[in-house]
């Protein structure tokens, strides 16, 4: 009797103390080619390398070449006709001496734009830059030059999270799920890891959705995305068939991440880091394919754009995808996902 207990005790423990692991193979699934369904995004502005975002009712395009004083454009997100620009370049009060990545914030007419030049993150009030063409945010917060996060969301008066990067050297860093206060400006790393990541170099991208209460990271240099409820707990790890074997750091997985209410959807390679031109010069390779996997999950389809993706973004309401292309005469185009 006492060995039948331990063999339910320890078949117990053993169920209990899995990490719950989602894991798939895009050969397993359809592939639809959408390249002749893409649409161009017609604009009479100059744009040179263009990150997309949604912010409530705008589709702001941000151009991080700075090749322009005021590269942050916003666009009607349903007529899709320009509005203004805003983010004046420059060493001043207000004023942005490099762009980092957009963030969006639970305030639907605001997002903040971190400078890590200048180590602040700008406040931009969606109001006041459509009724003065001067504007300039007068708020914003400063994070340290050590850890800080580099994709994020504003999801309070008081706290962002996302992927909160941790330098290890002056030429390696890692990424784990983190959280900045916008009060004290202090940057604190919380939530779980995978085992295998712990102390090791990554590359993340994150994203945040409140009302299916989901973050993800999708790793660059490994073959995973990890799913966390909103206090940082693990929902589950998505592993394609690499897992965390990268050949010696030689192949590239994930770039970038979005949920939705219906899809966790994230752009994939799966591929060498970088392919050759003719005069040997190595050339960095983009993703092709976005994976949709449902929010449990489950890889359900493969979309190919035919191609490189610099950036996406989602449209939940017109059920669109905006992609910024690598390798495209029209380097802003749209289709429908569903």
């Amino acid at each position: 009797m006492k060995i039948l207990y331990l063999i339910i005790f320890a078949t117990f423990f053993s169920c209990s103390s899995r990490t719950p692991e989602k894991k798939f193979n895009t050969a397993d699934v359809k592939t639809v080619y959408v390249s002749d369904k893409i649409i161009d995004f017609e604009t009479d502005q100059i744009i040179k390398r263009p990150h997309l975002t949604i912010q409530g009712e705008y589709f702001i395009v941000t151009d991080l070449s700075t090749l322009t004083d005021r590269g942050i454009l916003l666009y009607n997100k349903n007529s899709l006709e320009y509005i203004t620009r805003t983010g004046v370049i420059g060493e001043g009060p207000g004023e942005i001496i490099k762009y980092g990545l957009p963030a969006t914030s639970y305030k639907k007419n605001e997002f903040w734009m971190p400078d890590f030049a200048k180590l602040k993150m700008f406040k931009f009030d969606i109001d006041s830059v459509i009724l003065d063409p001067e504007y300039k945010p007068n708020h914003s917060l400063s994070f340290e030059n050590e850890n800080f996060l580099t994709r994020f969301e504003v999801i309070s008066d008081s706290i962002a999270v996302g992927a909160a990067l941790e330098v290890l050297s002056y030429n390696s860093a890692r990424v784990r799920l983190g959280k900045y206060n916008l009060i004290s400006g202090k940057t604190e790393k919380f939530g779980y890891e995978h085992p295998k990541l712990k102390n090791e170099k990554t590359r993340a991208f994150f994203d945040y959705s409140h009302s299916q209460k989901r973050m993800a990271l999708s790793y660059a240099f490994h073959d995973l995305i990890t799913l966390f409820d909103l206090e940082g707990n693990l929902i589950c790890n998505i592993l394609g068939t690499k897992e965390f074997d990268n050949e010696n750091g030689k192949l590239a997985f994930f770039s970038q991440v979005k949920i939705t209410d219906k899809y966790i959807i994230a752009s994939y390679r799966n591929k060498p880091k970088f392919r050759f031109d003719e005069n040997k010069r190595p050339i960095s390779n983009g993703s092709e394919i976005l994976l949709f996997f449902d929010l449990k999950g489950n890889l359900i389809k493969v979309l190919d754009t035919g191609h490189e993706i610099d950036y996406f973004v989602a449209d939940e309401e017109n059920n669109l995808i905006f992609c910024s292309f690598l390798n495209r005469e029209v380097p802003i185009g749209y289709f429908h996902y569903d």
